[in-house]
């Protein structure tokens, strides 16, 4: 009997296992819905999205198993502190850190020799996860050198507890997505937001280009840390690709050469390298080989992405696909969803060719909305269409 780690290691190799693998993202809809004591009975007593997937018999491919990369700060004093209470009296789940084990609204600092950066957080019940609400970076002239320091100074290392215990977590029923760093690009929108990120790129590039490089240095230190793990076969960035805010030009400008020098580290160890995409996916096409990457992870068909999962298989018969489960398909209700969903699998299985190198996901991630009726109709038409 083929495991799910076997299944996606096939997969992602490029060999045909049984079928393809059926592994939705249910992170945040398990743990949106039990937040607001509205998980389906089918489930209700399931401690973890992890046991929820084991019963549903998918294949196990968890980014939330992953360590997150652990920041030491030179020089620099990081604090937060919570407020708005805990409205349901327990902390809500969070992918990120310490979360919000005291409160619903997570305010953050960063103390340098040039200055204090703020940072705010809130949770939304109704959505299951949490919105920034200040972002560290807010004037360029006033917070350039607390910013430049704050890269100079901190490093990236690895928790290696966590690792243990992620992996002990899904065992043979699949495999973790080890998180790296947001690359660069991202790591901007992480500081100033996207609109001001566009702006300081597009009036202060020197500067940009100057913490592009001190980040690249440490994004890459971290790789290197990483790269030989046992038993850790993906690495994703831990991006949101979509060409609204990563235009083609900004891209291979702040991404590419990084992804290209992680690639050529992680391909000699024999591993992959994905960054995770949920948004307009085509302009960027092109520039996907040309970093090396293995696999654009999370993609939507339109109407909320802007190109069909064929249209990648076009690209390289090496690159693998991973998605296809979006929200549209998701939240389907009515007598006949689990036939529309049938009819959609179907269609979407024969667009794929031989199948190989696909793995049937969530698009970015599985909305709270869906019944889980629909998870057990995503599962049964994977399991009839997706064999190899």
């Amino acid at each position: 009997m083929i495991t799910g780690k076997e299944r996606i290691l096939a997969t992602l190799a490029g060999e045909k296992p049984d079928r393809v693998p059926f592994a939705p993202n249910i992170w945040q809809w398990y743990y949106a819905n039990d937040y607001n004591d509205a998980l389906p009975a089918e489930v209700a007593g399931l401690p973890s999205p992890i046991e929820v997937l084991r019963s549903l018999g998918a294949d196990i491919f968890s980014k939330f198993d992953s360590p997150r990369p652990q920041p030491i700060y030179r020089d620099c004093d990081y604090r937060f502190k919570f407020d708005g209470g805990l409205p349901k009296g327990r902390a809500p789940w969070s992918s990120f850190g310490e979360g919000f084990g005291g409160g619903i609204i997570r305010n953050e600092q960063i103390e340098t020799p040039h200055g204090t950066l703020t940072h705010g957080w809130e949770y939304r019940a109704e959505t299951g996860a949490p919105f920034e609400t200040e972002h560290w970076w807010k004037d360029f002239d006033a917070e350039y050198a607390a910013v430049r320091y704050w890269l100079e100074h901190t490093e990236w290392h690895l928790d290696a507890g966590a690792l243990a215990a992620g992996l002990a977590n899904v065992g043979e029923d699949g495999t973790i997505i080890f998180q790296l760093l947001p690359s660069t690009l991202k790591q901007f929108h992480w500081l100033a937001g996207q609109v001001n990120t566009s702006y300081f790129i597009t009036d202060h590039p020197q500067e940009m280009q100057a913490l592009a490089d001190i980040y690249e240095r440490r994004w890459l230190a971290f790789v290197e840390e990483v790269a030989d793990l046992p038993d850790v076969w993906v690495y994703e960035v831990a991006d949101n690709l979509d060409s609204l805010f990563y235009p083609p030009r900004w891209f291979r400008q702040f991404c590419v050469p990084a992804l290209q020098k992680a690639a050529d580290i992680l391909h000699g160890r024999g591993k992959y390298l994905f960054v995770h995409a949920c948004g307009k996916l085509k302009k960027l096409a092109p520039l996907y080989l040309e970093a090396k990457l293995d696999c654009v992870e999370g993609q939507a068909p339109p109407p909320i992405g802007d190109w069909y999962l064929h249209e990648a298989r076009a690209l390289s018969e090496k690159l693998i696909v991973c998605g296809g489960m979006a929200a549209p398909e998701q939240e389907l209700d009515g007598p006949d969803a689990a036939a529309r969903i049938d009819a959609y699998v179907r269609e979407l299985f024969a667009s794929m060719g031989d199948k190989r190198r696909f793995v049937f996901g969530s698009s970015c991630n599985t909305s709270p909305r869906t019944p889980y009726a629909n998870l057990i109709a995503f599962r049964d038409a994977a399991w009839k269409y997706g064999r190899l």
